[in-house]
């Protein structure tokens, strides 16, 4: 109980929303138990006099889990989806300077803001660490400032033009179309979707597409980080589900019998 408060106000802290996910980390951190971790909102449920779990009308989406007394000091929950800017150049011309000396970052955008927060940077040191995910996050959506590549987040250069404007590796050198409107995408996500009616599976999706339409689908040009993001926006809830089957999640048709001939 004692463990799970402190990982809970940890994220409070930070201003980042406590999703289960987030939760489960900042008990890992703490050595929480491996029967505690593979069960954190269920083991949450048992303490309803100290959390509340919140569950998401997606099931794809992790429950969250908030304290049922918010602290005094809190100060609301930063939006690290919100495309906007309300940091000073100063602080975005410190970043970049300092980006620019060719530090990369693993773990994604969460990743790259922990190493960015342990490093003491004093440009970032008003901001907590939800803030500074943020700043990522607009740093690769918005200021174009970093890429994706091999895994890493890495400094935007003219070394990423053959890889696309968000530095998107296309496959083997092929100069493919990428799909880059709404529109296009669902059309793409159907035509694949009717070769594999069973579902497709997230993490071949991009390989899939690239077979069946000769394209390429870039989760940035939809201002997401992760092609996971992009299948939770409004837009393509209503027309695609997500589903998580054991370890993997699939993309399926919401309404098979909708699905273009």
């Amino acid at each position: 109980r004692a463990l799970l408060k402190d990982a809970l106000e940890s994220l409070y802290r930070d201003r980042i929303r406590p999703v289960e996910n987030y939760v489960k980390g900042r008990l890992k951190e703490r050595s929480a138990p491996e029967a505690v971790l593979k069960a954190v909102a269920d083991l949450c449920r048992q303490h309803g006099d100290l959390v509340r779990v919140e569950e998401q009308s997606n099931p794809a989406d992790d429950a969250v889990i908030f304290l049922c007394a918010e602290p005094e000091w809190f100060k609301g929950w930063v939006d690290i989806e919100n495309d906007q800017d309300p940091y000073d150049e100063d602080m975005w011309s410190s970043l970049e300077q300092y980006l620019d000396e060719g530090h990369a970052f693993s773990g994604g955008r969460y990743g790259m803001a922990r190493d960015l927060a342990k490093r003491s940077l004093s440009f970032l040191a008003p901001f907590t660490l939800g803030e500074i995910c943020h700043i990522v996050q607009l740093a690769i959506t918005k200021r174009k400032l970093m890429v994706y590549h091999k895994k890493a987040l890495k400094r935007m250069s003219a070394d990423f033009n053959h890889a696309g404007a968000n530095g998107v590796d296309s496959g083997a050198g092929e100069d493919l179309r990428e799909v880059t409107d709404v529109a296009d995408l669902c059309r793409v996500l159907f035509r694949t979707l009717k070769a594999h009616p069973q579902g497709v599976r997230l993490d071949r999706l991009r390989q899939l597409v690239k077979d069946e339409c000769a394209c390429r689908v870039n989760e940035m040009a939809f201002q997401c980080t992760k092609l996971i993001d992009m299948f939770r926006q409004e837009t393509l809830k209503a027309t695609f589900t997500l589903d998580k089957d054991g370890n993997f999640f699939f993309v399926r048709a919401a309404d098979p019998a909708l699905m273009p001939e």
